[in-house]
């Protein structure tokens, strides 16, 4: 008998597909748009009930697993001026499986909930599920359950994820040590330039890569499953709210200090040519991955970036606080750090 069962019975349960609460009527009856939903929903052996229960039943096998849950509010997280639904549910099941990821664990099942105002149809409602669908299919993660309810103005959409640890221990913002080298996946500072750019009305050719980066920000799976592979990183972490506050608070929870060279952090040649560098320092939603790894591992690190997988080393963990930034050797005063929920900082 699986032992982590009667755990999973009772924890999807209370997160399961319980009742749909519609406080103000859409266009369509509740029970149809359930029906709606439903067709999102994939057959699975090891989900033994999955939506049209009290809970969901998953049989999941002995190991650790990673529950994450990330929630976006439209005016706080989004404007629906700027992302379409379809866009929008790739990025709500992206930004979830960035954080299963950064733990060292293979995303496999999770559970929607929405809160849906007058304005949003359920037209609409079927565009986001479509994009969820898309996303979870890049992934092979299977949704079985969440909950609807209506809303008195703003759109909600919340993600709770399930995943299992692959690595041969979780990888966690508490694990990075002095002398360890500081890398990150990808470019920086794409989705907020893509941000930026829509505000400005400019939607151009030219802009349509930071635009596509800003609304479905896919996470860097291949070069994840290298750095598993090869048993390389110590710590790690998804870079949400930007790289600096997000480094800072992996040097918070690992009592170490860091030091950043912005000569070395990747980015596109536009920010450097408009000096606006604080943007793939502070700008956020980039999901790429930040992580921490051994210096006499540098070669491997190297065999990956020749693969064709874009990793950059960016820094070094010290014995010191806080993250400290240096250009041409001269230490730079940082002022934006990021995003901060309930203060933003950037």
């Amino acid at each position: 008998e699986n032992p982590l069962a009667p755990f999973f019975s009772f924890a999807l349960k209370s997160l399961g597909l319980t009742c749909y609460h519609l406080y103000r009527p859409m266009e369509i009856p509740e029970n149809k748009l359930i029906r709606k939903i439903r067709q999102f929903e994939r057959r699975s052996d090891e989900v033994l009930r999955g939506i049209g229960d009290d809970g969901a039943v998953v049989a999941m096998s002995e190991g650790a697993y990673v529950l994450v849950q990330d929630a976006m509010v439209e005016h706080v997280h989004f404007e629906f001026d700027f992302v379409d639904p379809y866009d929008l549910g790739k990025k709500a099941l992206y930004s979830n499986i960035s954080d299963v990821l950064a733990m060292g664990a293979q995303p496999l099942y999770y559970m929607v909930t929405i809160a849906v105002p007058d304005k949003v149809t359920s037209k609409e409602i079927g565009r986001l599920y479509r994009g969820m669908n898309r996303a979870a299919k890049e992934f092979d993660v299977i949704m079985i359950g969440g909950d609807t309810t209506g809303s008195m103005r703003d759109f909600f959409i919340d993600v709770s994820m399930v995943g299992k640890v692959v690595t041969k221990s979780y990888l966690g913002r508490n694990k990075a040590k002095a002398g360890e080298l500081i890398a990150v996946t990808g470019c920086l500072g794409e989705s907020a330039y893509g941000l930026s750019l829509l505000r400005q009305g400019n939607t151009g050719r030219a802009a349509g890569r930071f635009i596509r980066r800003y609304r479905a920000p896919q996470p860097p799976y291949g070069v994840w499953k290298e750095l598993v592979k090869r048993d390389i990183t110590t710590a790690m972490m998804d870079i949400s709210d930007g790289l600096i506050i997000d480094l800072e608070r992996m040097m918070v929870e690992s009592g170490k200090g860091a030091r950043i060279n912005l000569d070395q952090v990747p980015m596109p040649a536009v920010l450097r040519k408009e000096k606006r560098e604080n943007l793939a320092l502070a700008g956020g939603e980039d999901y790429q991955l930040l992580f921490t790894f051994p210096a006499h591992r540098i070669g491997t690190i190297f065999e990956i970036t020749r693969m064709g997988f874009p990793v950059s080393i960016v820094g070094e963990v010290d014995k010191g606080k806080g993250v400290r930034v240096f250009e041409k050797g001269q230490e730079k005063q940082i002022t934006s750090k990021g995003y901060e929920h309930f203060g933003d900082i950037r």
